[in-house]
Order: C-alpha cells, then sequence, then structure tokens
C-alpha cells in the first residue's frame, strides 16, 4: 500500500480521530491538574514525569489503533497475539516512549527541536512492535536505519508539518476563542493537529519497515 492508501483508509483515519479526541481531553484535564497544583511540591513531578508519561500513553494509543495498516500490511499477526506473546510488553513499550521524551531534549544538536520528539517517539514504536511481528527471521535480514535520503525527508517533513499545525490552530484558535468564549483553545488544537500533519514522516518510516516483508 502506498502511503497515500494508508492515510485515507478507514482504520488510520479512525485512529486519528480517536487519538485527537484523547488528546483534546487529556489536555483539558492536565491545564486543570496543573493550575490545582500549582506553586505546590506536586508540580514538578507532574508536569515532568505525570505528563510526559501520560502523552506517551496516549501515543502508543494511536499506534496500536493503526496497527498494521500504519506498516503498509493489512494481514499481521493480531495485537492480542503480539501482547500474549511475552509479559509486560505494553509497559515496555511505554517506558521506551517515556524514555525518549525525557532524554531527547539531551541529545546533541537534535535535542532542542521540539518538532522531532513525536516523531521519534513514534518511530520507535514501530520500530519495537515491528520487531515483534518478525521474530522467526533471520538476524539481519530486516533493516531498521531508513537511509540517509528518507532520514532527511522524514527531518523536513516533521518540522514543516509541525510549522503548519502551530499555525493552522492559531488561528483556528482565535476564532473559537472569540466565538466559544473559551480561552487557550489554539494550544489543545496543536496538541490535537501535530500528529495529522506530522503522520506522513512518521509512514515513511513504518511503511519502509513493512515492504521489507510485503
Amino acid at each position: 500500500m502506498s502511503i497515500v492508501q494508508i492515510v485515507f483508509s478507514a482504520k488510520f483515519v479512525f485512529a486519528l480521530g480517536v487519538y485527537a479526541v484523547f488528546i483534546v481531553i487529556a489536555l483539558l484535564c492536565f491545564n486543570r491538574i496543573h493550575m490545582a497544583l500549582e506553586h505546590s511540591i506536586l508540580q514538578w513531578p507532574w508536569d515532568n514525569i505525570g505528563m510526559p508519561l501520560l502523552r506517551a500513553a496516549l501515543i502508543l494509543v494511536f499506534i496500536l489503533l493503526a496497527y498494521p495498516i500504519i506498516f503498509g500490511m493489512e494481514d499481521a499477526p493480531s495485537i492480542a497475539t503480539l501482547i500474549d506473546t511475552s509479559e509486560g510488553r505494553i509497559n515496555y513499550l511505554i517506558n521506551i516512549l517515556f524514555l525518549i521524551t525525557l532524554l531527547f531534549p539531551l541529545v546533541p544538536l537534535l535535542g532542542k527541536w521540539e518538532e522531532l520528539i513525536l516523531p521519534a517517539q513514534a518511530i520507535a514504536a514501530c520500530a519495537l512492535l515491528f520487531s515483534w511481528i518478525t521474530p522467526g527471521l533471520e538476524p539481519g535480514s530486516i533493516h531498521y536505519w531508513p537511509g540517509l535520503g528518507t532520514l532527511l525527508l522524514i527531518l523536513v517533513l516533521a518540522f514543516i508539518t509541525h510549522w503548519l499545525a502551530q499555525i493552522l490552530s492559531h488561528y483556528l484558535g482565535e476564532v473559537m476563542d472569540e466565538n466559544f468564549n473559551v480561552e487557550q483553545s489554539g494550544l489543545l488544537l496543536s496538541r490535537a493537529l501535530v500528529l495529522f500533519m506530522q503522520s506522513p514522516a512518521i509512514l515513511l518510516f513504518s511503511v519502509a519497515l513493512g515492504r521489507q516483508i510485503g
């Protein structure tokens, strides 16, 4: 399947829609909790541990809902089968995404770019999930390095689409704030839109994986 076919498939659109709804609801709760804990001893743990952990869980929800179409595959072992094969796999996935959120800012050069955090999380989750699909293949038969050209294209798309999501959410947020008498709706929209906009960058990697066994 091509990336265009995947993006417009019912399963992928459903996964994006569920993620968008969850992230908007979650961010409303996040803001309320942040305000309730403001200037308290619990504010730092919540902002630096609680929120990143829950955001990692939301990314995982999207990846699991979009499986296996995210790899350009229509037939693959079910999620239940992959999880039942070994205990703690879901926890392992969440921990990987959480660690990326915490440690990515420490990466030289790339760490200062917030635009790359979500693609890095999704790519790591896709790589780990794909390794569970192909345990019986010979070592070295699957390559997780997408190639320099693909990597550069992923980086360019990540930056451009993140910027577009910010611009679009800013203007839509102003309209919503004015017409519905709310505040900071642009922030919520940006969080919901960013995965929509950056999904092609993520798919470049996941589809490249799927084609190796397609």
